[in-house]
């Protein structure tokens, strides 16, 4: 594809912008829908803790949240990578899409199709917030959108189906979950579950597999869905 063809395809992605469904024209009220992301992974936990007679304490540290202050070094480091990963996310982001949407959704289906699917997306992108309403938004973005949904769709799921089911089998579960949340079919058409289907698995699964191969820490992780949310937030 040609650098004019990336250039066209932005443009029409801003004129599409505008027709999405907004949750962010009320920042507070998209403040306070954020906000509530906290119950992702405080419900599982409570359900958990009570269904396998333990504590609150280990159910948090088997999927990987431990806040004392041992290593604090290593953790520096697993940060450091997840802000590098987070970066490279950002990078891939509009690849990824273009690929899914305009390769293979386009082809499979139509055009027509794919427009029709991003018209009826749902965009969380606040909308002329002031100074207040930006900042606490990026807050909630890094203290409770990014570790509550990676503790719940890597850690929780992950750590809970390893031990019943294949490894692999439990990414593509973890991915296929995020992926629901974020097109969910009772709010959104079938086309827009297609065209987007494909990006929001391919971000899922990356993001598994970085839980796995950092030792099914949640630092890294939660740094990176972040960083991810902030950069395409400010960009």
């Amino acid at each position: 594809m040609r650098f004019n063809d990336f250039q066209d395809i932005f443009k029409i992605r801003l004129k599409l912008f505008r027709s999405m469904i907004q949750l962010g024209e009320n920042p507070w009220i998209l403040i306070l829908l954020s906000s509530l992301e906290i119950f992702l992974i405080v419900i599982p936990i409570l359900i958990s803790s009570r269904l396998s007679r333990t504590s609150i304490k280990h159910e948090l540290h088997e999927i990987g949240i431990n806040i004392n202050l041992s290593n604090f070094s290593l953790k520096i480091k697993k940060a450091t990578l997840g802000i590098f990963i987070g970066i490279s996310l950002v990078v891939m982001s509009n690849f990824i899409l273009v690929f899914f949407q305009d390769f293979i959704t386009a082809n499979l289906f139509s055009e027509e199709f794919v427009v029709q699917g991003k018209e009826n997306a749902i965009n969380s992108q606040i909308l002329n917030p002031t100074p207040l309403q930006l900042y606490i938004f990026i807050l909630i973005q890094f203290f409770i959108i990014g570790p509550c949904e990676e503790s719940f769709f890597r850690g929780f799921i992950i750590i809970k189906l390893k031990n019943k089911i294949r490894l692999i089998y439990s990414l593509i579960i973890s991915s296929l979950v995020f992926t629901i949340y974020h097109i969910p079919p009772f709010l959104v058409p079938l086309s827009t579950i297609i065209s987007f289907f494909g990006y929001y698995f391919t971000i899922g699964f990356i993001l598994a597999l970085v839980y796995i191969y950092s030792n099914f820490s949640l630092i890294p992780t939660s740094m990176a869905h972040s960083v991810f949310n902030f950069l395409i937030l400010i960009l």
